[in-house]
């Protein structure tokens, strides 16, 4: 990680990593997303009355385009140095944000990680509890497209619990402007939402959740054998996976040594 990345990250909690796909695989990830959406009934919805946004939650599960993004090299060494080796994939989503009228944001401001993890907050030098990287697979060079938005330097200042859930955009809100294939890197604590679509196209985006070995996954209890059975062993292992029946404490002392080689070679 450059010494500005890091600065960045410290000061405004969240990185933009240009150009981390290129366009075959931006294309290939449309495809799997279109394909996915198109016969999955398990969104989970959200909106505002007139735009809205839908996600699909365990996407890994679904199809085996996302897998390269669990440990992408554009991406992973950062995950490295900001979490540390030992970590773990949480959680692989699938969001779309259509277009709609009205003015107020498709997902209300609030922070990752329920009403306990919200009450922690990083401290510079420590090691991320949890983040998450969005990569982007549409076009969002204009405001008011289903804008991912944020408030800089809010990763450091707990949300107020009259902010949370609310579609009042607190002062210093920013709508990020990206391209399709970009990424966003930012910590569970930093203030976001999703600003309204006035656009033609639906937004449409990959979310993968990251967060320290001794996590709990966010959206499955075990990956499906056959899911976990395509991978590598380092990708295996991103999902939790130390063996048929680990033992539980293990996700605390894994083996070092392993557990470095497949994180770091």
């Amino acid at each position: 990680m450059r010494s500005a990345q890091r600065r960045q990250w410290e000061r405004l909690g969240y990185l933009v990593v240009e150009d981390v796909l290129a366009a075959a695989e931006t294309a290939v990830l449309l495809d799997a997303v279109d394909a996915v959406t198109a016969r999955s009934p398990a969104f989970i919805e959200q909106g505002n009355g007139a735009a809205h946004a839908f996600k699909v939650v365990n996407a890994v599960a679904q199809t085996d385009a996302l897998d390269p993004l669990t440990d992408h090299p554009r991406v992973f060494p950062l995950l490295l140095e900001l979490l540390g080796p030992y970590l773990q994939v949480l959680g692989t989503e699938i969001f779309l944000r259509t277009p709609g009228g009205g003015s107020d944001p498709i997902v209300p401001w609030h922070t990752d990680g329920g009403p306990t993890l919200g009450t922690f907050l990083p401290r510079r030098g420590n090691p991320a509890l949890q983040l998450k990287v969005q990569f982007f697979l549409t076009d969002l060079t204009e405001a008011g497209h289903g804008n991912f938005m944020l408030v800089p330097g809010s990763h450091r200042v707990a949300l107020p619990a009259e902010r949370r859930e609310t579609t009042a955009t607190p002062p210093g809100a920013v709508q990020l402007r990206v391209r399709a294939g970009d990424a966003v890197i930012f910590p569970w604590s930093l203030w976001h939402a999703v600003a309204p679509n006035h656009g033609t196209a639906t937004r449409r985006s990959v979310t993968l959740r990251y967060g320290q070995l001794w996590s709990r996954p966010y959206d499955y209890e075990r990956l499906p054998a056959e899911t976990l059975a395509r991978m590598t062993p380092r990708r295996r292992r991103l999902f939790g996976d130390l063996g048929p029946a680990p033992d539980p404490v293990a996700f605390y002392y894994p083996d070092e040594a392993e557990q470095l080689r497949l994180m770091t070679t």
